[in-house]
């Protein structure tokens, strides 16, 4: 429970929209910003699992087929912090595999949700 707390106060200080998932299999749904400019949003259905990166990787690939995956909302996987999350999903002309560590900065934000 308390991971689940961690992550909703660390996406509050990023200023992203979340709420608890009324899917039985996730945990939230977080609308956020897109933070590369190409799209207006994205929206992530999280399920919070205590798991490294490449074990969550290996998880998605499993559960998830290419139909979910970059269909919106994105089925993603978030562990212990930043550095244990992923997820697929279109982004402009592109997409692919997403983390939180993706972008920069999320670490300190990740320090800071232990402690509000």
């Amino acid at each position: 429970m308390r991971l689940k707390i961690r992550w909703a106060r660390f996406f509050t200080l990023l200023g992203w929209n979340w709420q608890l998932s009324s899917n039985p299999s996730f945990d939230f749904l977080v609308t956020y910003s897109c933070l590369r400019g190409d799209c207006s949003e994205h929206k992530l259905l999280v399920r919070i699992c205590e798991k490294t990166h490449e074990a969550l990787v290996a998880k998605n690939e499993s559960l998830y087929d290419i139909d979910s995956m970059y269909g919106e909302p994105h089925p993603a996987l978030f562990g212990d912090g930043p550095a244990n999350t992923h997820w697929q999903m279109a982004c402009g002309n592109g997409g692919g595999y997403f983390f939180m560590n993706y972008w920069g900065g999320m670490n300190e934000v990740w320090e800071q949700a232990a402690h509000d």
